[in-house]
């Protein structure tokens, strides 16, 4: 049994995004909500953890990492090499790595499933890994938003130059930096991820929708860009009546207690 996999210490929060900017969350501010969930949840307490295309970052809180035993799965050599934190590396496929029953009580998928050809695939494998009880925190962009839409239908190319130029990362596009490319399979759509996680039981414990990254960070690198983008997205939300900015998702997914 995972430690602290009392169900009730996580209560339902589905925090859906309307139009307007009262949705509107920062990406910061969202990744410190998911965090305090699972400060609350595992620290202090000794966590297996499964980082999904983990790569050479941890978006958990430190209080977390300090007692975990982290394993990581990547196909970037160079993202795994870059790793300084997980216990076990492993450069594998995450469609396709599998690991026994009761193996993990949190399992992290970090802006990863959009860029793999079965992310249905990948999330059945996360949770035959889980512990009962345990949780898994997917972050991932909306494909129907602004910033998703335009990632859909534009080259790989232009992903590069647009973090090049735009977002000012020199390295973009070279081995073991994004941007990486991207697939988006129907499952990445966030009411079909939620549906496809509840049709194996599972239970939703939190889902926010929030501003893309990218927005904040082109605002510093290129206030006058930003604000013909921001103009766009307000005009298209007004005639589409939904909102085109809330860029990425958090979720929190539990296995249920046997």
């Amino acid at each position: 049994m995972m430690p602290g996999s009392n169900s009730a210490e996580l209560q339902e929060v589905f925090i859906d995004g309307d139009t307007g900017d009262r949705g509107l969350v920062s990406a910061a501010s969202a990744l410190a909500m998911v965090q305090t969930l699972l400060r609350n949840r595992f620290a202090g307490k000794p966590v297996r953890i499964y980082e999904a295309g983990g790569g050479a970052v941890s978006y958990l809180p430190p209080e977390v990492l300090r007692n975990a035993e982290i394993t990581v799965v990547d196909i970037d050599e160079t993202q795994l090499r870059n790793n300084q934190y997980a216990r076990s590396k492993i450069c594998g496929d995450i469609q396709t790595e599998q690991f026994p029953p009761d193996s993990f009580d949190l399992v992290v998928c970090y802006n990863v499933i959009e860029h793999i050809e079965r992310p249905d695939r990948a999330v059945d494998r996360f949770l035959e890994a889980l512990a009962p009880g345990g949780l898994v925190f997917i972050a991932a962009p909306n494909p129907y938003s602004l910033s998703g839409l335009v990632t859909r239908f534009t080259p790989h190319w232009f992903h590069v130059w647009f973090y090049r130029v735009a977002l000012g990362r020199k390295d973009a596009g070279r081995p073991g930096h994004a941007p990486f490319p991207v697939v988006y399979h129907p499952l990445v759509v966030p009411r079909r991820l939620i549906e496809f996680c509840r049709a194996r039981g599972c239970r939703i414990v939190y889902f926010r929708e929030f501003e893309t990254s990218h927005l904040g960070t082109l605002r510093n690198a290129r206030p006058v860009a930003a604000k013909v983008l921001d103009a766009l997205a307000r005009g298209l939300e007004l005639i589409l009546r939904r909102s085109l900015r809330l860029g990425d998702f958090h979720i929190l997914i539990e296995r249920p207690p046997q």
